[in-house]
């Protein structure tokens, strides 16, 4: 059976989905705004200043006394990263394994929206799911370290035995919320494909009925 326009519409519309997925996942693994705190010396809090920010793989400190900002650029990897290793493994690794979802939704989409019969939603919608299920493995990983350990403190052990600290001084990051958006997203289309099989399973209801009347109709005659 041929897919109607309206149902070939929505799989199509999964297919920039993905590919916003795609993107925003991307982005959040290239950017250094997974966690923004502020620091201040515990024995100097007026005249001290600190601003750090990283992501998964880059970060950068600023820190001043009062007389000059003192930049430092540094990569983390497991076991350097200011979240524990735990953590940094689980989010990178569960990022990937929704960009590889993501990337299969893409594809599958731009299949079926091209095929000229119905073909069955069930994979696209599995592939969906699955980056749906590992964004939010993401988001959920990251958040318990953030409650549990990186808003109470993201400075190396030399910059804590100067008496800088970044207690109750951190944020989630624009990083972060890229993820948010991105499991939004696979969501999205999620619903567009529920839709379109809900359409299916319409037109295959009434094409049946519709036969069986214009049979009749003809035998009529």
């Amino acid at each position: 059976m041929k897919l109607n326009l309206f149902k070939r519409s929505m799989i199509f519309a999964t297919f920039f989905g993905a590919c916003l997925c795609i993107a925003l996942i991307v982005a959040s693994l290239g950017t250094t705004q997974w966690i923004d705190a502020h620091a201040r010396r515990t024995s100097s809090p007026m005249s001290s200043e600190g601003h750090i920010s990283f992501g998964l793989f880059e970060g950068r400190k600023k820190l001043t006394l009062g007389y000059g900002w003192r930049t430092h650029d540094f990569s983390v990897k497991a076991g350097t990263h200011p979240a524990r290793r735990w953590a940094w493994c689980g989010t990178a690794g569960q990022l990937g394994a929704a960009l590889v979802s993501a990337g299969g939704a893409c594809v599958l989409a731009a299949l079926g929206s091209a095929a000229s019969h119905r073909c069955s939603p069930k994979p696209l919608l599995i592939s969906n799911s699955l980056a749906v299920l590992f964004t939010l493995g993401a988001i959920s990983v990251w958040l318990t370290e953030y409650f549990l350990r990186l808003q109470h403190n993201v400075l190396s052990d030399e910059d804590l035995a100067n008496t800088w600290s970044s207690d109750g001084m951190a944020d989630l990051g624009l990083s972060f919320w890229l993820v948010v958006a991105a499991s939004i997203s696979a969501l999205v289309n999620i619903v567009c494909i529920a839709i379109a099989a809900a359409e299916g399973r319409d037109a295959d209801t009434i094409a049946p009925a519709l036969e069986e009347k214009v049979n009749g109709a003809i035998m009529l005659y």
